[in-house]
């Protein structure tokens, strides 16, 4: 009777292990399974990540063309002003140098007739030549090298940017995106510019003039006759301060609650992507700082961004 107990106890628990081990390969397949299907939706989300990532890229990239399209006008005007004197002054610089290589010649041949000499060098005007040949000289490489820095930093604010920090001065950054959008609005607005000195920011310089360039077209376009823009910096122990200010149209109180979302636009059809202040906010926020607005209509606005100067 005994070893029938045991015989049953021996089944049963027999039974009963070999339940257990069904269940925990069943478990185990179940983890697997789950596993992979974990594995498989982790690649999906970096894949999707990685194309966000892209796709953001893409649409600063995107907004930077289109306010580069819309200074494309001012900017060329801006490269025709010093191309055209310096090239005048170079032309009347090579008509001087050929005045000068006769008068050269014919004094060659008179040196010995010193009264000859003096009336020569009269009829030729040398002495106001002499003159003019260095200031002409000196306004065309100004020229010259208005032209260069516009083309180089037109050539720096389109290049697709990297991810790379930087220390920079910001007041450099500010004064590349003067150059670049000074244009948009000066026959209309006046710009003051208050710029302290500044310790080195770790930053992104590109993209920060870009936010700049933002700032000051969507300003210029906000005023018309008698505008005027200040720009100013400043510093303290924690942060950099930036602010742009305009007397112009100014921002309603409805519209305020969306001129950071992507696409909203005031502006009318083809004047604006509805893009800058959207893409602006989030280059500061990437480098760890925040932009706010104060805006009456009628009366301007002011945006201040404020930026650690100790980045994480």
């Amino acid at each position: 009777m005994t070893e029938q107990v045991t015989d049953k106890t021996v089944s049963l628990l027999e039974k009963k292990l070999k339940r257990a081990l069904a269940g925990k390969a069943l478990a185990e397949n179940l983890l697997e399974s789950k596993s992979r299907s974990l594995y498989k939706s982790n690649d999906e989300l970096s894949s999707a990540i990685e194309s966000l990532k892209s796709q953001e890229a893409q649409l600063i990239q995107q907004e930077k063309m289109a306010s580069l399209g819309q200074l494309s006008a001012g900017i060329a005007h801006e490269l025709n002003t010093p191309a055209g004197y310096a090239r005048s002054n170079i032309e009347t610089l090579k008509m001087y140098l050929v005045t000068l290589l006769a008068y050269q010649k014919d004094l060659e041949s008179m040196v010995s007739d010193e009264q000859a000499m003096l009336d020569l060098k009269s009829s030729y005007d040398v002495a106001i030549i002499q003159e003019d040949i260095p200031a002409l000289m000196d306004e065309s490489i100004c020229g010259l090298n208005k032209i260069a820095s516009i083309v180089s930093e037109l050539r720096n604010y389109t290049h697709v940017d990297n991810e790379e920090m930087e220390l920079e001065d910001l007041n450099l950054v500010l004064d590349q995106a003067i150059n670049l959008a000074h244009s948009s609005f000066k026959h209309h607005a006046i710009l003051d510019t208050n710029l302290s000195q500044l310790p080195k920011l770790m930053c992104n310089p590109n993209r920060l003039c870009q936010v700049f360039v933002n700032l000051l077209v969507n300003a210029g376009q906000a005023t018309d006759k008698n505008g005027k823009i200040v720009i100013t910096s400043t510093y303290d122990d924690s942060y950099i301060y930036c602010t742009v200010e305009d007397n112009g149209s100014g921002i309603s109180t409805a519209n305020m609650r969306n001129i950071f979302d992507p696409f909203f636009t005031t502006k009318p059809v083809g004047k604006g992507t509805g893009l800058g202040l959207s893409i602006s906010y989030k280059i500061i926020e990437q480098h760890n700082g925040h932009i706010t607005v104060e805006s009456e209509e009628g009366c301007g606005t002011t945006f201040t961004i404020t930026l650690p100067r100790t980045q994480e």
